[in-house]
């Protein structure tokens, strides 16, 4: 009976609280994430290579000290003593490839997204902010996903429509389309490190009205300590999307699409100036 389930054509990933329930080890390959968030608040999750046979003991060990100290530091506005704690960061994190994952979700909401896995040990967060400005990851979202030499052989998504995703040029995709069910190819033309240390990504979200565009903008400035904080704005709803890659890399994830107003943009610094968003409707 496990046969068939391990057989499915996705790996299934639940947040009920501040968790991440999945299998421990994939084949390495092709890979398609569902994302159940049967939480109460928008999560996401990037997948993060960890360098030669290091994993989440390493991780949690090394990182979560430095990066909690911080961030209590923050909370109480002493941004100097918390940004000294960085420098504690050891040296093998700036070795950690970023391997893409499933963009923001809303709450009560599924979302499916799918990369290119290598063989290794990777580490999968969501650093989404409690209220108290504390990340997700120190909560309990972080978790260990080992990718094994065996392939499953699977082929990538066939794309409807691209998405092309640049420093440079900013994102571009269509300006309408049809209501429907579709697959998009986030193609990843570049590729940077941020203020926040991360590179970018996109992420869809339906958007009641255009006035919540800087109100979006704001909230994923992470380099604000008060931005990226529960509860996400209203009249936001967060459908997924493909977490960073890396410069020529292709990420797929499937939509839904309703009529209305959506918005494809980066949780980056500013992602509005740097265009690093777009828009279009659906009818």
């Amino acid at each position: 009976e496990n046969e068939k389930v391990s057989e499915k054509n996705y790996v299934e990933v639940i947040t009920n609280g501040m968790d991440f329930e999945m299998v421990e080890e994939v084949k390495s390959g092709w890979t398609t994430f569902k994302y159940i968030n049967k939480s109460l608040e928008p999560h996401f999750f990037i997948l993060e290579k960890m360098p030669d046979t290091l994993g989440l003991e390493t991780y949690k060990k090394d990182l979560f000290p430095p990066f909690i100290s911080a961030f209590e530091h923050f909370e109480k506005g002493d941004i100097e003593a918390g940004m000294k704690e960085f420098e504690k960061i050891p040296e093998w994190f700036s070795k950690v490839e970023l391997a893409g994952g499933v963009g923001l979700t809303t709450k009560k909401t599924t979302s499916k997204s799918t990369v290119f896995l290598e063989p290794g040990t990777y580490v999968m967060e969501c650093y989404v902010r409690m209220p108290n400005g504390m990340p997700h990851t120190f909560m309990g979202m972080v978790k260990e996903l080992i990718v094994t030499e065996e392939t499953n052989g699977k082929n990538a998504p066939k794309a409807d429509y691209n998405i092309d995703i640049a420093s440079t040029t900013g994102i571009t995709f269509v300006d309408s389309l049809k209501s429907g069910n579709y697959t998009l190819a986030a193609k990843f033309n570049d590729q940077m490190q941020y203020e926040h240390m991360m590179g970018h990504d996109v992420n869809l979200v339906k958007i009641e009205n255009d006035s919540l565009i800087s109100t979006l903008g704001d909230w994923l400035n992470t380099i604000d300590f008060t931005a990226f904080r529960t509860p996400a704005p209203e009249g936001l709803l967060f459908l997924g999307g493909v977490e960073d890659l890396p410069a020529g890399k292709t990420g797929y994830f499937e939509v839904t699409l309703k009529q209305g107003n959506y918005v494809l943009l980066s949780e980056i610094p500013n992602a509005v100036e740097r265009k690093m968003i777009t828009t279009f409707s659906v009818y």
